[in-house]
C-alpha cells in the first residue's frame, strides 16, 4: 500500500505567446473572480453598475457562475472596453481579470 503521487507540470506561455496574447486588438473576456467577502447579491449589484447593459437576471447568472465555479464572464468587448469594465470592478473592491477572446474575433 504505498501512495502515488501524480504532479503536473505548470503550463508556461512562451514570450512569442505572451507578446501575441497582450497586442491582440479584437474581443477581450472580462472574468470576475469569486472572492470571500462579496454575497451573490453584492456580485449581482456590481456587475450592474459596472455594465448597465446588463439586465438584473442574466447579472444574477454571471454572479452564481463566479460563485460556484471560481470566475465568470461578464462580457466579450473590444479591448479598450474591456479595461474599462476591468477597472470598474477593481474599483469597486472585486476581482477581475481579462483575456484575449480569439475564438469570437475576426
Amino acid at each position: 500500500g504505498g501512495v502515488a503521487v501524480i504532479t503536473k507540470q505548470p503550463e508556461v506561455e512562451t514570450k512569442k505567446e505572451v507578446t501575441r496574447k497582450s497586442s491582440f486588438e479584437g474581443n477581450w473576456r472580462v472574468l470576475l473572480h469569486r472572492d470571500d467577502w462579496a454575497t451573490l447579491d453584492c456580485g449581482q449589484e456590481a456587475i450592474m453598475m459596472v455594465v448597465p447593459t446588463i439586465p438584473h437576471q442574466k447579472a444574477h447568472k454571471i454572479a452564481l457562475e463566479a460563485h460556484m465555479n471560481g470566475v465568470a464572464t461578464v462580457a466579450i468587448v473590444p479591448k479598450p472596453l474591456a479595461r474599462e469594465f476591468s477597472l470598474g470592478f477593481w474599483r469597486l473592491g472585486f476581482t477581475s481579470s481579462l483575456a484575449p477572446d480569439f475564438e469570437n474575433s475576426c
